[in-house]
């Protein structure tokens, strides 16, 4: 396991700027983002998708520059939830994401980036919540042989507002496409006191950790307010044989009031806390 961090926590600044910070502050992996028409740190997935050479080749040589690897890649085709999800109810919609998700994965092989985390669907109004999951795991089962014919890990992040808004419905996704993983999020299910035992379920189906401190009734919070133990996280998943990362994801948004703590200081608090357990290396 390695303590890595998110390039996008400080997507106010231009991705190499972020890079450069993420270097300074000692981190070595980074986790890139694509998220449609956010922040300045972010590729837009549309176009990555389009020319997969193109942005490599920029990514590579900032990665590079700042002694840095890409350990995972997050694109977002929208800044909705619904609106070009990944069980839209029309399969023209599901096919686009489907042939862009294939540049995005070559984007990932051509950078050397082991994973991609995408968002799982939403509960669609008008069609029953297993319809819903059903159309998503008949996507997820395209994204699964997609990337694994890349040597890229597949992973959807189960968060608030999602098809997969708690650990069992994350679950029900798993097993309708066998292959996919989780990033795995405390965050959005502590937010909804969602007891802790509940989302230890999903270590076994991990395939990446965002760490953001948080609370019961609070998405994000200062690492000292936080009240879950990322040390006893580490060890569950060291445990039951984890290799990936445990990527350090403060966000400055209004989701949530996700806009009320200093992402750079709190960055370096919670690696200042952790990287004598979790190694940055």
């Amino acid at each position: 396991m390695r303590l890595t961090v998110a390039s996008y926590s400080f997507e106010v600044l231009p991705l190499e700027v972020t890079l450069m910070i993420a270097h300074t502050m000692g981190f070595k992996g980074v986790d890139i983002a694509g998220f449609h028409n956010r922040g300045r740190a972010s590729y837009e997935p549309s176009e990555v998708a389009a020319n997969p050479q193109k942005y490599a080749d920029h990514l590579n040589g900032l990665l590079a520059k700042y002694e840095l690897e890409a350990v995972d890649f997050f694109p977002q085709f929208a800044l909705d939830f619904a609106e070009r999800s990944m069980n839209d109810p029309d399969p023209k919609v599901r096919q686009q994401n489907i042939d862009e998700f294939r540049g995005l994965v070559q984007f990932c092989k051509l950078t050397r980036t082991p994973g991609i985390t995408v968002l799982p669907g939403v509960d669609h109004l008008g069609i029953p919540l297993e319809k819903n999951l059903d159309t998503a795991g008949e996507t997820f089962r395209h994204l699964v042989k997609i990337a694994g014919d890349a040597g890229v890990l597949l992973h959807f992040e189960a968060h608030m507002g999602s098809l997969t808004d708690t650990p069992e419905l994350a679950l029900a996704l798993i097993e309708r496409a066998p292959g996919t993983t989780l990033t795995l999020d405390y965050s959005h299910f502590i937010l909804q006191y969602i007891p802790i035992e509940r989302i230890h379920a999903l270590i076994p189906y991990t395939g990446h950790v965002h760490i953001r401190p948080m609370r019961p009734g609070k998405l994000q919070t200062r690492w000292a307010k936080g009240t879950v133990d990322f040390v006893d996280i580490a060890q569950r998943l060291e445990a039951v044989g984890y290799k990936g990362c445990l990527s350090v994801e403060y966000v400055c948004s209004d989701w949530f009031d996700s806009n009320q703590v200093d992402t750079l200081s709190e960055t370096i608090a919670a690696k200042t806390a952790l990287e004598s357990y979790i190694p940055v290396v």
